[in-house]
C-alpha cells in the first residue's frame, strides 16, 4: 500500500508545480502586472513560454535602454571636458 501512495505523490509532483513554485509563476505574473500592464487574469491564464518570451524582451529592452544612457553619459562627458580646459584658462 505504501508504494502506491508514494507512486501517487510522485505524479503530482511530477505533472504539477508544488506550493514551494508559488513564487517563481507569482514574480512573473507580478512582472507582467506591474511593468508590462497585464491584468491579473491575462498575466495567469498566459502560457508559460509566452510569459518567459514577453519577460525576456522586458529584459532586452531594459539593457538596450541602459546602454543607450551609457552611451549619451560617455559622450556628453567627452562634450564636457574639452570646454572645461578654456573656461579654466580664462
Amino acid at each position: 500500500m505504501s508504494k502506491v501512495r508514494l507512486a501517487f505523490q510522485w505524479a503530482l509532483r511530477f505533472f504539477g508545480l508544488t506550493p514551494n513554485n508559488k513564487d517563481l509563476y507569482l514574480e512573473q505574473i507580478y512582472i507582467l502586472m506591474y511593468h508590462l500592464g497585464f491584468t491579473y487574469q491575462d498575466a495567469y491564464k498566459c502560457p508559460v513560454w509566452q510569459r518567459f518570451w514577453f519577460i525576456n524582451r522586458f529584459k532586452k529592452e531594459l539593457e538596450d535602454a541602459k546602454q543607450q544612457n551609457q552611451m549619451v553619459q560617455s559622450q556628453s562627458k567627452r562634450n564636457t571636458s574639452g570646454s572645461r580646459i578654456f573656461s579654466k584658462s580664462f
